[in-house]
């Protein structure tokens, strides 16, 4: 289904839901984490018949409208500023009294049924990652890895002049046709998980595919390093810049805007060139990795602590 008739099918199914939740994006989290959970969120509101709603004004990788400073809309957009403060992920909402009762206020005068602290637990559920989905209107049918990829193709939709600076910059990298797409978590990731060595992911690699080709995305040049330096038989493609040291999110926080807008380019741009390899090559723990293999419909993925692709 091209994409004009499945946005078209899409607003025509999701406005005639009576329900509404109002889903807040760009909190606190990296920006792959909350992309995830936002398309986990519009397939949950399908699956439920709940309106979805989006709310992405002054996220953490806001520019200045938001979700539309990167992607073309594809719903409703809520502008109230309450959202800022009351609208957020469950853990991130103290359950206090005054809070409750706040929220239930805001509900009700918003004219909403749900925020996104009312839908978090369930997306994050097994049980609704176990589920199948039958959405013919929009060409969903099956488990929720082959349903997020149908999401993902049709609203992972760039800006015209987002979609042209992405495409410049992939154009000058030169890349091969054949090329392996490695990601190396780095950074303050090693506060979520284990962080792997370098030498597991070329094992692996090796074990998989002889391309000596790889683009690698990774926020600490030490490892380019550690690659050309122990395995020089590996052409490494990379826009990891010498002075980089790892991701820091509070550093991050810290940065203007017009540097978040730089860097966010440059980090959606690294993902494009993963999901577009030959093979990838990542780990599971990484919401980077998640995503890839949304992209990808797992095909060609390959994570070095998990056998097969799966939320978490």
């Amino acid at each position: 289904m091209e994409n004009k008739e499945w946005l078209e099918n899409y607003a025509k199914l999701n406005n005639s839901f009576k329900k509404v939740l109002v889903f807040r994006v760009g909190i606190q989290a990296g920006l792959f984490s909350e992309i995830n959970h936002l398309f986990l969120a519009v397939l949950f509101c399908l699956k439920n018949n709940i309106k979805f709603v989006l709310s992405s004004k002054g996220s953490n990788f806001s520019y200045d409208k938001g979700w539309d400073d990167y992607f073309l809309p594809f719903c409703k957009e809520s502008q109230a500023k309450i959202h800022l403060k009351y609208n957020a992920r469950s853990y991130q909402i103290r359950s206090t009294i005054p809070n409750i009762i706040k929220t239930k206020l805001i509900r009700t005068t918003l004219g909403i049924n749900y925020l996104t602290q009312d839908v978090w637990p369930f997306i994050r559920d097994a049980k609704f990652q176990n589920e199948t989905f039958n959405i013919p209107q929009l060409d969903i049918s099956g488990n929720l890895l082959h349903s997020l990829k149908v999401v993902t193709d049709q609203l992972w939709r760039f800006q015209p002049t987002i979609k042209q600076e992405i495409d410049g910059r992939i154009t000058n990298l030169n890349l091969p046709l054949e090329y392996i797409g490695v990601h190396i978590r780095s950074g303050d990731k090693a506060t979520e998980a284990k962080l792997s060595p370098v030498d597991d992911y070329i094992n692996y690699i090796k074990s998989k595919n002889s391309t000596k080709e790889l683009f690698v995305l990774t926020d600490n040049y030490s490892i380019i390093k550690e690659l050309k330096s122990n395995y020089p038989d590996y052409k490494v493609y990379t826009y990891c810049q010498e002075d980089e040291r790892g991701f820091s999110e509070g550093e991050y926080n810290l940065m203007s805007k017009e540097a978040k807008k730089t860097m966010t380019i440059k980090l959606i741009t690294d993902v494009e060139i993963l999901s577009r390899s030959s093979v990838f090559v990542g780990t599971l723990s990484s919401n980077v990795g998640i995503f890839v293999g949304m992209r990808r419909n797992a095909k060609l993925w390959y994570g070095i602590d998990a056998n097969d692709w799966r939320m978490w």
